[in-house]
């Protein structure tokens, strides 16, 4: 009989071990899950920002540029005198040929 009540203890006291054990795991697995979690969530937000960033500088950089070359191919005379007289073929065929000396210049028209 005393075999037996030693028997029922060492039960509970496996349950209830096995029982504080699982609930210290469970709230382990949600504390590291959790932060892992913030962790590559941040990480993640971090890295687009900095592509968002980059790419954002690619393109100013690209305008930037492009404004310039439009200044620039807009200060030409054969240019403002196309402007002033839009329907004469000389100033026509000069605004033409310059257009197509700037592009072989800076290469973006």
């Amino acid at each position: 009989m005393k075999f037996l009540l030693n028997k029922k203890l060492t039960t509970r006291i496996g349950l209830i071990t096995t029982a504080i054990t699982l609930s210290g795991m469970l709230f382990l697995w949600i504390i590291v899950s959790a932060n892992a979690t913030s962790m590559v969530k941040n990480n993640i937000t971090n890295q687009m920002t900095d592509v968002v960033e980059s790419r954002a500088v690619i393109i100013d950089e690209y305008v930037s540029a492009a404004e310039e070359y439009t200044s620039a191919f807009a200060l030409g005379s054969e240019v403002q005198e196309l402007l002033m007289n839009p329907d004469d073929p000389v100033l026509l065929e000069r605004a033409k040929k310059y257009t197509e000396d700037f592009a072989a210049v800076k290469g973006v028209l």
